[in-house]
């Protein structure tokens, strides 16, 4: 299938190191329903065979660039949103993968509700060996959850609640409006940036399992462990601070103990997955 010249989704994704996942992350987008798309893979120098892989993948619609100098990991997210130029767009991790009907169905949705500025949906959450660990399910219908709301809900998660950047889109007219990832914290760079979108219109969410995040000992959310909790109440300060008639001092209470608590959960999943990969 030959590329479009101006694709209706720009996909992008931030590659560093993940030869073992990288081919399977790519089919998930190549075996999507929905075929009006680009997919660019930004190498941040990395020093296994994650070129070599990408490089063999024949297919117009996949694009390989190798960053000149190591950009990291925030420069390598927001080098990701310079490169998209579709519609609407979709950051997807090296190690994550799409349902196949993933595109087509938050397609449909951005499509049919012109306000909303982003969609979400249901996750699974997976092993380095692809089985599901978890699900990942928002104890809310399907539908559009105004801004205002959608900004306390995220307060009183404790965390968030929208998702890893496999499960959402957004419109490419409102990044281009916003400053990019947030190199302030590793741990609340994604819910930190879809605060931001919320705050130029609603959301959508789908009550559907679409895409999966991959979790496994060594990867960024186990590493960063011990400081989750911290990152969080400096994120829900930070977003009362700037939505004051929205998030009350109670929210900001209620958010900053439920993710403390979430933090020591979190301690025993990750225990009981080291034990399972030994």
């Amino acid at each position: 299938m030959a590329a479009s010249a101006h694709p209706k989704i720009s996909l992008a994704i931030p590659l560093y190191n993940c030869e073992s996942h990288i081919r399977e992350t790519i089919d998930s987008v190549l075996n999507q329903t929905f075929r009006d798309f680009e997919l660019v893979v930004l190498d941040d120098q990395s020093t296994d065979r994650s070129a070599e892989i990408v490089q063999s993948i024949n297919d117009p619609r996949v694009r390989y660039e190798l960053n000149p100098k190591r950009l990291g990991f925030f420069g390598n997210w927001n080098r990701c949103l310079e490169t998209m130029s579709g519609t609407y767009c979709k950051l997807l991790p090296h190690d994550d993968t799409l349902e196949p009907t993933c595109l087509a169905e938050q397609v449909q949705v951005l499509d049919q509700h012109p306000a909303v500025e982003l969609v979400h949906c249901a996750r699974k959450i997976i092993d380095p060996a692809g089985h599901i660990l978890t699900t990942r399910k928002q104890r809310e219908a399907d539908g559009t959850k105004e801004t205002a709301a959608s900004l306390r809900r995220i307060v009183r998660s404790g965390t968030n609640p929208i998702g890893e950047p496999a499960s959402v889109m957004f419109r490419h007219e409102t990044m281009k409006r916003l400053a990019g990832f947030s190199d302030a914290d590793m741990y609340s760079i994604d819910i930190e940036y879809w605060s931001r979108l919320l705050a130029e219109g609603p959301r959508y969410y789908i009550d559907q399992i679409l895409c999966s995040f991959r979790v496994w000992p060594d990867s960024a959310s186990v590493q960063l462990f011990g400081s989750q909790a911290k990152s969080m109440r400096t994120f829900f300060k930070t977003l009362q601070q700037r939505h004051p008639e929205t998030i009350r001092s109670g929210d900001v209470f209620l958010g900053i103990v439920k993710s403390a608590l979430l933090e020591l959960g979190r301690g025993g999943f990750y225990f009981w997955m080291r034990l399972k990969n030994k």
